[in-house]
């Protein structure tokens, strides 16, 4: 039987790359009413494919609005091919969250038209994460279609298979074996035809399964092909053995369905041997990716569980608000966004768009927090502090809360009338302007005193507690700005001087600012070093050794080059050299890393550190300074010469009755293109890493047993295991110290036995795309462009976090990017709200995840229904079970699917079970 050829026509979309989105705007205006008219006036022209993502759409709406029932009318015919996609997600550096708003999003904007595109079309995703399966049967998607990841490696040389995820979730795969421009402006004189084709039709009929040959006929911002009908007949000429015509996605797919005995694939696609995958642009403007980041954990696992609890207690939720953050933020989710290969001026751009999103998603987690307090009784106290724990399970730990106030000392009292013991960390003079402007207005200008208040309690599940904030009156004979009263927990070296704002112990004298403890000096923009009595009198416990901060589960040791040496004590295990920097060139561009031929690698091993420690009741913390002298550039390095610099802050914080400790590292590059990076030894690894990927975890060997073979078999990247993590890593085995983050999301196994954890802070290159790279041979990937603000230099700020803690490593690291928040309720307020209707409690909880293993995805409002959803996921080993309560015991809900309409299961109660790497979505 003759091969079908299926000839598609399309185009690929990239909202912006070197381009910024404004310029491809222009050009979608000409493009789209090419492609509208073409649809309408030719019967003969069946479809055409809008790249997948409704964000074509939006923008193109944006200036052409008069067209929308164009539009409409020719999805509803089934010519125009919409959705489902927001926009083209990057699928490996992105959260599961991300992943799945994108086609929630994506598919919700469809139904404005029609009916979406029912495929997961991502043909120019950098690799495909092993969730996908999972992601799209959660949709009602069958079907996949991409491009990049795969080889006969993966388990089959055929361009048709199935690919599955561990919960069983099965989709059909067809692969775009040479991407998806093959069809690109298509000549219509035969012999420059026959040329074109004869590279590309050997290849599609050795990897068919089923005898349809597929041939997308476009290309990046690509006007629609006017000539396609005369090309048709000259391919058809050129092979009369197979039947060319134009057709669509969904027939190739009807295909496959037919055919029925494809390979079954598992596990994520990232193998560069036949196209790119750029398995090192995890790092590119890592700037850029630790905003994204910390944005998505705002998101999911702050802004969303808090406007729960406040729907829960009667206030609106926001879901246009919500939808818009999220969407500005999926803006910079496409492919060439999030992997940062863009010019410079695109890279402003993204961060623009990062500005905008967390913007939104602070003052709306401000705004539902005001809204929960000013509804609690006044009567008691008019000021309040009140702490949310948007976790579901009752926590303890050290909470940090600030208090605004012209009280001279005061009480923080618990809802049953007990005080609360605090400590004063910090505190600062806030004009009475920035509070209320009336105030000023009236002539009152003494200013408020900021106090930042350390302490430690139980908040309730997926809630809060309130604390009534309460004025005390000195004792007789007492400073109150000196002084300690009992239960105030006020530390006298800490106080600010009754209407000054200055420190009462300005400085510790021995001669070099630091206290016994090692604090930090005035210079540094601290507060002086201290040992505040316990506020209860009953004394202190014994400080930590100086350079040492130390708790139940820790004892770290920061070493005179600035590394530290950690003890687990609950495994007497020693980690030495940990956090020690490593420096090198890099010769590579946006989209890879590649080090230079003579490459010089540096450590900060032999440097000197500045440290300084501050020990407190609730925490410990060291601020540590290591200043490396390092090639300026790539010809110092060649030359051996170190004429830049790069200078690193470490903030490390160890809180009580915590087994993480935080680190907060600020980095001043004043060099060029080189690669930062911290080390942490000591893995035990047994072959393999394992971090977590979206909604799960996932094993991958430490070195690729291609490494040995990829340049005789000239693969189009060498297969170094530099990989992605989204929130936690480690080795596999027992013992090592495995990394949080809520910044950068790259690492590799590294060292002569790969026990070292490398985790990369940043890459500092020049230019966009780049030939002839060490590690990736040939031609350059994008275009040669300079993109100097790619270098990095000035200020970054990055967060990581360090445990020995290796149980449920998933549930520490959420605990790690999902802190306590709180909220100060005082008698005045900038922005006025009237009196909220609802009566809320001084202390609430929405639900409780009884069981202790599963970790929480989202909980959020349904888009359609006055419920709520809550996602958990198996986040490793065996399956896990899950319990959701409430005050009346066991919670009813409907499993779902990831949609949130389609029901799986109703009214169940108790335990349910979600499998390895599992995701579990259920309303009530």
């Amino acid at each position: 039987m003759a091969d079908k050829v299926h000839i598609v026509p399309h185009f690929h979309w990239d909202r912006e790359w070197y381009f910024t989105a404004e310029e491809s705007k222009i050009l979608l205006v000409n493009d789209m009413e090419e492609v509208l008219t073409m649809l309408e006036t030719r019967e003969d022209y069946p479809c055409f494919v809008l790249d997948g993502q409704t964000s074509v759409l939006e923008d193109y709406f944006s200036v052409s609005p008069e067209n929308r029932e164009r539009v409409r009318a020719l999805v509803q015919r089934g010519k125009l091919i919409i959705g489902p996609w927001y926009t083209q997600t990057d699928e490996m550096v992105v959260g599961g969250e991300s992943i799945v708003r994108n086609l929630l999003y994506g598919m919700k904007d469809c139904r404005e038209f029609g009916s979406p595109m029912m495929i997961g079309y991502l043909p120019d995703s950098f690799g495909q994460s092993a969730r996908m399966p999972q992601i799209l049967r959660g949709f009602n998607i069958e079907n996949s279609m991409f491009w990049r990841g795969t080889s006969e490696r993966m388990g089959t040389d055929r361009t048709e298979f199935f690919w599955e995820d561990d919960d069983g979730s099965r989709v059909a795969v067809q692969l775009l074996p040479l991407g998806y421009a093959i069809g690109k402006y298509l000549p219509v004189e035969k012999e420059a035809l026959r040329k074109r084709m004869e590279k590309y039709m050997p290849v599609l009929e050795r990897g068919t399964a089923t005898g349809h040959l597929l041939v997308p006929n476009g290309h990046d911002q690509m006007p629609l092909q006017r000539n396609i009908f005369q090309v048709m007949e000259t391919m058809r000429e050129l092979y009369p053995d197979k039947e060319f015509f134009l057709s669509r996605y969904e027939d190739v797919f009807a295909a496959i369905g037919r055919q029925g005995n494809l390979d079954t694939l598992r596990g994520e696609f990232l193998d560069g041997r036949y196209m790119r995958v750029h398995r090192s642009i995890f790092s590119s403007r890592a700037d850029l990716k630790a905003a994204n980041t910390r944005i998505e954990n705002k998101i999911t696992n702050l802004l969303e569980p808090l406007a729960s609890i406040a729907y829960k207690l009667g206030f609106p939720y926001h879901h246009g608000l919500v939808e818009a953050i999220w969407k500005e933020l999926m803006k910079n989710h496409a492919h060439d966004s999030i992997g940062c290969c863009c010019s410079d001026k695109v890279h402003r751009a993204i961060a623009d768009r990062y500005f905008l999103a967390e913007e939104r998603a602070d003052r709306l987690i401000e705004f539902y927090m005001r809204k929960i307090v000013d509804a609690m009784d006044c009567s008691r106290a008019l000021d309040k502090l009140t702490v949310f724990n948007l976790l579901p399970y009752e926590r303890e730990g050290m909470i940090r809360g600030k208090i605004v106030t012209k009280m001279k000392r005061f009480v923080l009292e618990r809802p049953d009338g007990s005080r609360l013991e605090y400590e004063i960390a910090d505190r600062r003079i806030v004009d009475a302007g920035l509070i209320d402007r009336q105030i000023v207005h009236y002539g009152d200008y003494e200013p408020f005193v900021e106090y930042t208040l350390e302490f430690c309690d139980w908040i309730p599940a997926m809630g809060f507690t309130t604390y009534l904030v309460r004025e005390v009156e000195a004792l007789a004979g007492e400073s109150p700005a000196a002084s300690i009263a009992a239960g105030t927990g006020e530390s006298p070296a800490a106080s600010v001087a009754a209407g000054t704002g200055e420190s009462f112990a300005a400085s510790v004298a021995d001669g070099t600012g630091e206290s016994s403890a090692a604090s930090v000096a005035a210079d540094t923009g601290e507060n002086p070093a201290v040992e505040p009595a316990d506020p209860a009198g009953n004394g202190r416990p014994a400080s930590p050794a100086a350079n040492t901060l130390e708790n139940e589960y820790l004892s770290v040791t920061i070493e005179p080059n600035g590394s530290l040496t950690v003890l687990d004590k609950q495994k007497g295990q020693y980690y030495r050299d940990v956090l020690l920097l490593e420096d090198g060139s890099d010769d590579g561009d946006g989209y890879d890393y590649s080090p230079a031929a003579d490459d010089w690698v540096l450590t900060s091993k032999e440097e000197t550190a500045d440290v300084r420690c501050q020990h407190g009741t609730y925490s410990h913390k060291a601020r540590v300074r290591v200043s490396m002298a390092v090639p300026a550039g790539l010809e110092s390095r060649s030359k051996r010469r170190r004429d830049g610099r790069v200078d690193v802050e470490f903030e490390l914080e160890l809180k009580a009755g915590s087994p993480v400790l935080e680190v907060r590292v600020t980095v001043d590059n004043q060099a060029d293109s080189h690669r930062l990076r911290l080390l942490v030894p000591g893995q035990e690894h047994e072959g393999f890493s394992v971090s977590d990927n979206q909604f799960g975890m996932i094993r991958r060997p430490v070195r690729d047993e291609a490494m040995d073979v990829w340049e005789k078999e000239g693969w189009s990247e060498r297969p170094d295991s530099i990989y992605p993590f989204l929130s936690w890593v480690s080795g596999c085995g027992e013992r090592g110290l495995a990394v949080l983050t809520n910044s950068v999301r790259e690492y590799e196994m590294t060292g002569p036995d790969y026990g070292v954890l490398a985790v990369t802070l940043f890459r500092s290159v020049g230019v966009l795309g780049k030939e002839g790279l060490l590690r990736r041979p040939g031609r350059p990937s994008g275009i040669k462009m300079e993109t100097p603000d790619s270098q990095l230099r000035g200020s970054h700020t990055y967060e990581i976090a360090l445990t020995a803690c290796r149980d449920h490593l998933a549930r520490t690291a959420k605990e790690y990017v999902t802190p306590f928040i709180s909220y100060n309720k005082m008698p005045y307020n900038a922005m006025k709200l009237n009196p909220a209707e609802a009566k809320v409690p001084y202390a609430y909880s929405l639900l409780r995840e009884t069981e202790g293993r599963a970790v929480l995805g989202a909980l959020k409002k349904a888009e359609d229904e006055d419920k709520l959803i809550a996602r958990f996921y198996n986040g490793g080993g065996e399956k896990v079970p899950v319990r959701l309560k409430d005050e009346n015991g066991d919670l009813a809900v409907d499993v779902v699917k990831l949609n949130e309409t389609d029901v799986l299961s109703r009214h169940v109660t108790g335990v349910q079970w979600v499998g390895y790497n599992q995701i579990f979505t259920c309303k009530f």
